[in-house]
C-alpha cells in the first residue's frame, strides 16, 4: 500500500508514524513545508513563500494537489487540522485521515470566522478524524458533521526505550522539563517557582531540554531571579537521547498554558518520574492527579512551587507516583498498542469501511 502524509517532516510525531508504517511494509511519501529526511520514505519538500507564514499553505494548494495526484496514494494522512488537514480537504484526496493535535482545535477556530470555516471544512472532507486524547476529541466534536465521531488514538511511548535506570542519589533535587521554549509551555512560571523554592531552602536545580524563541528571555529571567547557577539550558536533543536526559531528573514539570495532549509527560511517567503539570486541556488525560503526579492551576508559580516542594521533600511519594506512572502508561499509552490502533484505521479507510 502507498500512503501520503501531509505533515512537517522534521516533527518527531511525523517521523514516528512514518517510520512505523514503513516498517509495516507501506510505501510512504511525505509532503512537507519543512525540509528533512526520513529513512525509508520519500520527502517532497514544498518550498517558497516562507515569509508569508500560514497563507503559503493556500498558495501552494495547487502544487500539493498535483503531487498527490501524481503519487496516486491508497490513503492520505494529514497531521494538524488547519494547515495540512485543510490542504488534504482542498485536494479532494480519498480516503483521508486527519489527526488533530492541540492548538489547531483548541485555539485556531476561535481566531476568526475564516479559521472556524477552515476547521469545519477540513473535518467535513476527512473520512476519519483522530485525536490523541479524550479531551481533545471532546473539543473537536462540536465542529464535526452531524453523526460523525472522533477516534481517539494516543501518541504513546515505547516502554523498552523509555525505562528507568538506577542513578546516583544527590541531595539536590533536579526538576526538569522537555519542551519547546515558547510562551505556551509556561517555562517562565517554572523559573519563578524554582526561585521561590530557593528562598525556602529547598535545594533544587532545573534542567530544561529544548529550544525555541523564548530562550533568550528565559535566560534573562533566570538571571534576574538569581538562579542562573541552578538552571541548565540543554538545548534541543535528538529524540533518542531524551531518555538519558530524563534519567537525570527527579521530578518532571509541564507548566503549559496550552497543551493538546502532553506526550513528554507520559515519556517522563514511563521513566518512573512523578509529574507536576498544569490542570488544563489534554494534560489530565496523561497525568492522574494524586496518583501519577500533581496537577496545579496554569500560570500559578506559587502552586507549582508548592507541588514541587511536596515531592522534593518526600522521596517515598516520588517513588510511588513514579511507579504508578509507568503502570498507567503501560495500560493506556504503550506505543505498540497505539500504532496497532492506527494501523487498523488505515485498513478500514482503504477498504472503505468508515
Amino acid at each position: 500500500m502507498n500512503v501520503v502524509y501531509l505533515a512537517d517532516a522534521p516533527y518527531i510525531h511525523t517521523r514516528r508514524w512514518v517510520e512505523h508504517f514503513v516498517a509495516a511494509g507501506w510505501d510512504a511519501h511525505v509532503i512537507s513545508f519543512r525540509p528533512a529526511e526520513i529513512a525509508g520514505a520519500t520527502v517532497h519538500y514544498v518550498d517558497g513563500f516562507e515569509c508569508l507564514g500560514k497563507p503559503r499553505y493556500l498558495l501552494h494548494a495547487p502544487r500539493v494537489t498535483s503531487l498527490i495526484r501524481e503519487l496516486r496514494p491508497d490513503l492520505v494522512h494529514a497531521l494538524h487540522l488547519t494547515s495540512y488537514g485543510f490542504l488534504a480537504g482542498l485536494s479532494g484526496a480519498r480516503p483521508s485521515i486527519v489527526s488533530v493535535w492541540g492548538t489547531d482545535i483548541l485555539e485556531a477556530p476561535r481566531l476568526s470566522p475564516l479559521h472556524a470555516w477552515i476547521t469545519r471544512f477540513a473535518l467535513r472532507r476527512a473520512d476519519i478524524v483522530t485525536a490523541t486524547g479524550a479531551r481533545l476529541a471532546t473539543a473537536t466534536a462540536p465542529y464535526m458533521p452531524a453523526g460523525r465521531r472522533v477516534v481517539v488514538v494516543p501518541y504513546g511511548v515505547d516502554l523498552a526505550r523509555f525505562r528507568p535506570l538506577p542513578h546516583e542519589a544527590d541531595d539536590r533535587i533536579t526538576v526538569g522539563a522537555v519542551a519547546r521554549l515558547s510562551p505556551e509551555k509556561g517555562i517562565e512560571h517554572l523559573l519563578r517557582a524554582v526561585a521561590m523554592l530557593c528562598t525556602r531552602g529547598v535545594d533544587v536545580a532545573l534542567l530544561l531540554v529544548g529550544d525555541g524563541p523564548s530562550r533568550p528571555a528565559l535566560q534573562r529571567l533566570a538571571a534576574r531571579l538569581g538562579i542562573s547557577d541552578r538552571v541548565e539550558f540543554a538545548g534541543d536533543l535528538p529524540h533518542e537521547r531524551v531518555p538519558q536526559a530524563l534519567q537525570r531528573m527527579d521530578i518532571f514539570a509541564m507548566p503549559s498554558t496550552w497543551e493538546g495532549f502532553g506526550v513528554s509527560a507520559i515519556e517522563a511517567s514511563a521513566m518512573e518520574l512523578p509529574v507536576v503539570a498544569s490542570d488544563i486541556h489534554g494534560i489530565p488525560d496523561v497525568v492522574v492527579d494524586g496518583v501519577t503526579g500533581i496537577l496545579v492551576p496554569p500560570a500559578a508559580p506559587p502552586a507549582l512551587a508548592a507541588a514541587v516542594e511536596r515531592l522534593a521533600r518526600d522521596a517515598s511519594l516520588r517513588r510511588a507516583m513514579g511507579a504508578a506512572g509507568r503502570a498507567f502508561v503501560a495500560e493506556h499509552y504503550r506505543w505498540q498498542d497505539n500504532a496497532a490502533a492506527m494501523e487498523a484505521l488505515y485498513g478500514q479507510a482503504v477498504r472503505g469501511a468508515v
